[in-house]
C-alpha cells in the first residue's frame, strides 16, 4: 500500500516515520521542492504535487495551519489517523481523519482528536479532551483532563494546559507556558502563568 504525503520538508520525515514504524505502506511525497530522499524511509519517491490526483487519500505533512487548512480545501481525503506503536491510545478514544500521533504520544480514555491533528512526540492529551481540527499539540506538552481547543491552534512544546481549561481557535499557546484560564479565539498566550 502507497502512503501519501503532501509536503517533503523537516516535519514530513517524521511523519514518514510514523508511517514507516506503524506499517502502513510506502510513502510517496507530493511536493514542489525536491527533497533529500536520504532522510526519508527507504524506498520512499516524490513526484510533483501539480499532479496529485485529487481523489486520493492523502496525510497533511507539513505544520503551518492556516497552510494546511488551505491544502485540506484543494485535497479533501484524508486517511484515517497514522500512529507511530510507541504511542498509547486509550479506550474511546476518536482520533479524526489525517490526524498524526507521534512516538510516545499518550492520548488518554475518551479524547477526541479532530482531523489533520498532531499529536507531536512525547505529548500528553489527558481524558475527555477534545481538540478541533487541524489542531497541533508541540513536543511534551500537556493537555490535563477536559481541555477543549479550536481549530488551528498551535500548542508550544512542553506547555501545560490545566484542567477543563478552552483554549480558541486560531491561538497561540507559547513554548513553556502553563495555562490556568480559557483563552479567547485568536490570542497568543504565554508565561507562567500564561497571559
Amino acid at each position: 500500500m502507497t502512503v501519501h504525503l503532501i509536503g517533503a520538508g523537516d516535519h514530513a520525515s517524521v511523519v514518514a516515520d510514523v508511517v514507516r514504524q506503524a506499517g502502513l505502506g510506502h510513502v510517496k511525497l507530493w511536493s514542489e521542492d525536491e527533497p533529500d530522499l536520504a532522510r526519508f524511509p527507504a524506498g520512499t519517491v516524490r513526484a510533483p504535487l501539480s499532479e496529485f490526483d485529487v481523489s486520493l487519500e492523502a496525510v497533511l505533512a507539513f505544520g503551518d495551519l492556516s497552510a494546511r487548512t488551505r491544502m485540506r480545501e484543494r485535497f479533501p481525503n484524508a486517511p484515517s489517523a497514522a500512529v507511530h506503536p510507541s504511542a498509547t491510545v486509550g479506550g474511546g478514544v476518536l482520533l479524526g481523519r489525517g490526524a498524526v500521533v507521534m512516538a510516545r504520544c499518550a492520548v488518554n480514555p475518551n479524547a477526541r482528536i479532530g482531523d489533520d491533528g498532531i499529536l507531536n512526540t512525547g505529548c500528553v492529551v489527558e481524558h475527555d479532551c477534545v481538540l478541533e481540527e487541524n489542531v497541533h499539540v508541540s513536543p511534551g506538552a500537556v493537555l490535563t483532563g477536559r481541555v477543549r481547543v479550536g481549530s488551528e491552534t498551535h500548542i508550544g512544546a512542553g506547555a501545560i494546559v490545566l484542567p477543563g481549561v478552552e483554549v480558541g481557535k486560531h491561538a497561540v499557546v507559547g513554548a513553556g507556558a502553563v495555562v490556568t484560564r480559557d483563552v479567547p479565539d485568536g490570542t497568543t498566550v504565554t508565561g507562567v502563568p500564561a497571559s
